[in-house]
C-alpha cells in the first residue's frame, strides 16, 4: 500500500515539477547542442510564451491578480459578444430557407381531382392547383401571367393566339411537357364525351399543334379574357391517352394525379369507406417556375367546419382558409395563430325586382339605394368586408360627397315624387294618386308634380296601400345581419319592412324559378374573368338565370357585349366602366360590399400576403412559392 502512495506522489511531483524526477527524462539528456541553445535562450529569450506555458500562469499571480484577470476576461468576452451581435444585426438579415412542412385543413373531400372536373368541388380544385400547371396563371385576382408559356403573340384581328412553351417544363414523372399535351388537354375539355365543366368556356376555340413547343389557338370572335380560360391545368397525354372518356372521372390516374405543378403526390390515406382523408405532397424539384421553400404540404380533409376549427385550435393543422369574420375573431384569441384576408370576385347585392308593383318606379329603387349606409353594412359583416359602389367587385369604391342626412332627405323627396306620401296619422307611407300635370303654358312651365302631391293633407285609412317591403334573405348570419341594417334604414323612409329568413338552397331554387321575390339579398360570386353576362343579360331573366332583378334592357345587353368583344386590356376596362354606368342608371340593385374571409395560419408559417384578391378559392395557393417555415442568414 505504501508503495502505491509513493508512486502517486511521484507522479504528482513530476506533473507539477516540484522536484527533479528520479529518472532522467529524455527531454533533459545533455547533448552538445543543448549548452549552445541554453546560452542563446538566455541571451535572446522568447518574447511570446508557448501555449503550454500558460498553464503555469496561475502560480505567478497573487489572489488579487487572479481576480483582476478573471474580471477582465469576462468583460472582454461580453464586449466580443456585443460586437458580434451588433455586426450580425446590422450586417446580416433573416431570409427564407428551404425545408419544413405544413398541414392545411380543408372542409370536404376530393372526388375527381382532375383539371377537367375540379371546378365543381373546391377540395378537388385545391389539389389541382398544387399538382397541375396551366399555360397561364392568375395573380392579384384577375391579372393573368404566363406559366408554362414562354411567350405568346396575338394576330392583328385578335382571333389567333400563338403560344410558345417553355423548354424546361416537365411532368412529375420526368417526361417533357410538349404541345401534344396541350392540344390533348384542350380537345378533351371540349369533347362532350369527357363531360368537362370547361366545355362551354372553350366553345368556339380550336387548338393546333405546329411543333413540339408551339400551339396556335384560333377563336371565332375576339375575347380578351381567353387567357384566363387557358389557366386550365395541362394533363400528361402519355398517362391519359388510353383512358376511355366515359370512364375518365373514375380512372386511377385521378387518385394519384401527375402534373407539372409545384408539388407532386407522395401518398394518400383513405378511411374504411374509401373516402380520402389526406394527401401528402412533396416539393417538385423539377418545377419550371419558382421552387417552393416548403419541402412538404399535407392536405387534411374534415367533414365540417367545426372539426377543422378544433384541429386548428389544437395545433393538429397549420392553416384553414375562408374562415368567416366572427369565427376569425374568436380564433384570433389564440396566440399561436395569425390571419391573412382573402377576397373573391364576390359581392353582397340587394336585388330589387323591377317588375314588382311597388318597385317598378325607378325613383323608389333610387330612394332605397340612397339611404343605405355601407359602413353600417361593413360593421354587420364583422368589419372585414369592403364597401363597393358598382357591379364589379374589384373596382375602386366611389364615395359620395353628400352627408347621410342629405341623402335621407333626397330619398324622402323621391318617394314623395313617386306617389308615396307620409300620412299625418301614421309613420308608414301610403300610396296617393298623382295629379295630372297641368297643361304647359306657352310662357310658364308646369308646376312640379311632387308639389301637387303634397299640397293637401294626407290621411291613412283602412283601404290605404301601405309602403310595404318584403326582404328575403338566406339563413346566413352575415346576410341576416345585413338585412337588419337595411330594415332600420328603410324604416326611416316610412317603409314597413318584413324580413323573411329562408334556407339558402330553397330560396335559391324559388328565386330562379318563381322569380317573384320583391327584394332579395344574395352573395353573388362571379367567374374569375368577372363576366356579368350570367347576372345582367336580359336573357337570364327566365329559366334558371341569375338576373334576379328581372331587368330587361337592350342598352345593358349592348354594354355586356362590348366587354366580351374588347381586344385590349385598356378597351376592356373602358367597356366595363360604361357597363357599370348603364346598370347603375337603372337602379336594379344595391351593391353593398365585397365579403372577405380569413386565412388563419400558424405564426411559424411566414411569407403569406396579408390581403389576397383571388379569382377562385384555389388561387390562394398561387403564391405558395413564397411561403416558408425555415429561415437562414445572409449578408446585406
Amino acid at each position: 500500500m505504501s508503495g502505491l502512495v509513493k508512486t502517486i506522489q511521484d507522479r504528482i511531483r513530476k506533473v507539477f515539477f516540484w522536484h527533479e524526477s528520479g529518472k532522467t527524462s529524455a527531454e533533459f539528456i545533455p547533448e552538445p547542442v543543448h549548452d549552445h541553445a541554453l546560452v542563446l535562450n538566455v541571451a535572446k529569450p522568447r518574447r511570446v510564451p508557448r501555449l503550454r506555458q500558460f498553464r503555469y500562469a496561475g502560480r505567478l499571480l497573487t489572489e488579487k491578480e487572479r481576480r483582476i484577470v478573471l474580471i477582465a476576461s469576462l468583460v472582454f468576452t461580453l464586449a466580443l459578444a456585443a460586437t458580434a451581435w451588433s455586426v450580425a444585426t446590422n450586417r446580416l438579415i433573416t431570409v427564407p430557407a428551404s425545408g419544413g412542412s405544413i398541414v392545411e385543413a380543408i372542409i370536404g373531400s376530393p372526388k375527381y381531382p382532375n383539371p377537367l372536373y375540379a371546378a365543381t368541388n373546391d377540395p378537388d380544385a385545391d389539389l389541382v392547383a398544387l399538382v397541375y400547371a396551366g399555360l397561364f396563371r392568375r395573380v392579384d385576382g384577375s391579372t393573368v401571367v404566363p406559366d408554362l408559356v414562354e411567350r405568346f403573340e396575338w394576330s392583328q384581328d385578335a382571333k389567333r393566339l400563338t403560344l410558345v412553351l417553355r423548354t424546361d417544363a416537365r411532368f412529375h414523372d420526368g417526361i417533357p411537357l410538349t404541345s401534344d399535351d396541350v392540344a390533348f388537354t384542350m380537345n378533351a375539355a371540349k369533347d362532350p364525351a369527357w363531360r368537362s365543366t370547361y366545355a362551354g368556356a372553350l366553345r368556339g376555340m380550336t387548338f393546333e399543334r405546329t411543333d413540339d413547343r408551339t400551339v396556335v389557338v384560333t377563336l371565332d370572335r375576339p375575347d380578351v379574357t381567353v387567357l384566363d380560360t387557358l389557366t386550365l391545368g395541362i394533363l400528361p397525354e402519355h398517362v391519359w391517352r388510353d383512358v376511355p372518356p366515359g370512364s375518365a372521372p373514375l380512372a386511377d390516374a385521378n387518385v394519384r394525379p401527375i402534373g407539372a405543378g409545384p408539388f407532386r403526390v407522395r401518398s394518400y390515406r383513405r378511411d374504411t369507406k374509401g373516402s380520402i382523408l389526406a394527401y401528402t405532397l412533396d416539393r417538385n424539384n423539377r418545377t419550371h417556375g419558382l421552387k417552393p421553400f416548403l419541402k412538404q404540404i399535407e392536405l387534411r380533409y374534415f367533414p365540417d367546419r367545426d372539426q377543422a376549427e378544433e384541429a386548428l385550435r389544437g395545433g393538429q393543422v397549420d392553416t384553414l382558409a375562408f374562415v368567416p369574420g366572427p369565427i376569425m375573431k374568436r380564433l384570433g384569441t389564440n396566440e399561436r395563430l395569425a390571419a391573412s384576408t382573402l377576397e373573391l370576385p364576390q359581392e353582397t347585392i340587394v336585388f330589387l325586382n323591377v317588375n314588382d308593383g311597388t318597385l317598378k318606379d325607378a325613383k323608389v329603387r333610387q330612394a332605397l339605394s340612397l339611404v343605405v349606409e355601407r359602413n353600417d353594412v361593413v360593421n354587420a359583416q364583422a368589419d372585414i368586408a369592403s364597401a363597393v359602389s358598382g357591379p364589379f367587385p374589384f373596382a375602386p369604391f366611389v364615395a359620395t360627397t353628400s352627408t347621410p342626412e342629405e341623402r335621407l332627405d333626397r330619398a324622402r323627396a323621391l318617394l314623395t315624387q313617386a306617389g308615396w306620401a307620409k300620412p299625418e296619422n301614421g309613420d308608414v307611407r301610403i300610396k296617393v294618386p298623382l295629379p295630372k300635370p297641368p297643361p304647359a303654358s306657352k310662357t310658364k312651365k308646369a308646376a312640379p308634380v311632387a308639389a301637387a302631391a303634397t299640397s293637401t293633407a294626407v290621411i291613412a285609412t283602412a283601404s290605404s296601400t301601405l309602403f310595404t317591403l318584403t326582404l328575403e334573405v338566406p339563413d346566413v348570419p352575415d346576410l341576416v345581419a345585413v338585412a337588419d341594417v337595411l330594415k332600420r334604414r328603410w324604416s326611416l323612409l316610412g317603409a314597413k319592412v318584413e324580413v323573411k329568413v329562408e334556407d339558402p338552397d330553397a330560396l335559391a331554387r324559388r328565386a330562379t324559378t318563381d322569380r317573384n321575390a320583391q327584394i332579395l339579398i344574395w352573395n353573388v360570386l362571379l367567374a374569375p374573368s368577372q363576366d356579368l353576362y350570367p347576372v345582367w343579360w336580359s336573357g337570364q331573366t327566365s329559366g334558371h338565370g341569375l338576373n334576379l332583378s328581372n331587368l330587361t334592357d337592350r342598352n345593358v345587353d349592348d354594354a355586356i357585349e362590348a366587354t366580351r368583344e374588347a381586344t385590349t386590356t385598356a378597351g376592356l376596362l373602358q367597356a366595363r366602366d360604361r357597363l357599370a354606368t348603364v346598370i347603375q342608371s337603372r337602379w336594379p340593385a344595391i351593391f353593398l360590399t365585397r365579403p372577405a374571409y380569413g386565412y388563419v395560419h400558424n405564426k411559424r408559417l411566414q411569407g403569406m400576403t396579408s390581403r389576397l384578391q383571388l379569382g377562385r378559392p384555389s388561387d390562394r395557393f398561387n403564391d405558395i412559392g413564397n411561403w416558408y417555415v425555415k429561415t437562414g442568414w445572409r449578408w446585406k
